[in-house]
């Protein structure tokens, strides 16, 4: 069996519903909006199944683009655990903040930690970085960045894998996760952009230079960005050449997918290595 990943279109935010090989049904962020919760709500149940309850939901931080309408997937799709950083997001004072808090409260929660990993089957999920002292006190440099990897039958090789940064800035990479991890742990098939494209997952504020070096270890063959209209400037031009020059294409060349372009799109990690990613799901 495969990994299966889909990046799910929900306009300016992040949504990913992951498939395990054990059978396991894992979200990663949420952005349910009133426009757009008829279309993502069909597109998980034609998935999984309606009532298919979600093992974990896992928080990458808890700004409202990223938990925004999560009683709506609970309702329909029973959450049994979430998992956080437990550390603070940004829009505390906002309904979506209070939902996610409520919900929080009512089923298991877990604190997740760097340098974890969890194993279901042949999938596995590597904790590449969570609540961290050496990092800014922000949201964006506390949350959670995941890798998830496709593994071999005796678990010894990873045939193929994505990450999942949330809105993890240069500083996360720089001085958190390779300083726990060497650079070639963090290669993948697959990136997905952070926080839709900003400039500041290459903008090193305290030296005042892109720094690149995630870029050029993770060495995707694509990025996918997550992203719907907004005032925010994502996609920044500056990001979108770094990502392009640090992709290196699929077997027909393409670099960088937009979710507002390509819709939903669903990556599968093969049992013989390689992956497959569909747009327009």
């Amino acid at each position: 069996m495969s990994t299966i990943i889909h990046f799910i279109n929900v306009g300016q935010g992040n949504m990913v519903l992951v498939e395990t090989v054990s059978g396991k049904k894992l979200v990663f962020d949420c952005n349910i909006t009133d426009e757009n919760e008829d279309s993502v709500l069909q597109y998980v149940a034609d998935q999984i199944g309606w009532g298919t309850s979600i093992y974990a939901f896992i928080c990458s931080h808890r700004d409202a683009d990223h938990i925004r309408g999560i009683k709506k997937l609970h309702s329909d799709f029973p959450i049994r655990e979430i998992w956080d950083s437990d550390y603070l997001g940004t829009t505390t004072d906002t309904s979506e903040y209070r939902a996610y808090m409520d919900l929080r409260r009512t089923v298991d929660a877990k604190i997740i930690k760097k340098k974890t990993r969890f194993d279901f089957g042949r999938t596995r999920l590597r904790i590449l970085s969570s609540i961290d002292d050496r990092l800014p006190k922000n949201a964006n440099a506390q949350g959670i960045v995941i890798k998830a990897e496709h593994r071999s039958v005796d678990g010894s090789r990873c045939l193929g894998s994505a990450i999942l940064p949330g809105d993890s800035d240069a500083a996360t990479w720089r001085y958190g996760i390779y300083a726990d991890y060497s650079k070639s742990d963090t290669s993948a098939c697959i990136l997905m952009a952070v926080h839709h494209g900003s400039i500041f997952f290459f903008d090193d504020l305290d030296d005042k230079y892109y720094y690149k070096d995630h870029i050029n270890a993770i060495k995707p063959a694509m990025t996918i960005v997550s992203i719907g209209d907004n005032g925010h400037g994502h996609l920044d031009e500056a990001a979108l050449k770094f990502y392009r020059e640090g992709s290196s294409g699929s077997s027909k060349g393409n670099k960088v997918y937009r979710t507002d372009r390509k819709g939903t799109m669903k990556l599968t990690l093969k049992d013989g290595g390689g992956w497959q990613l569909n747009t327009n799901q």
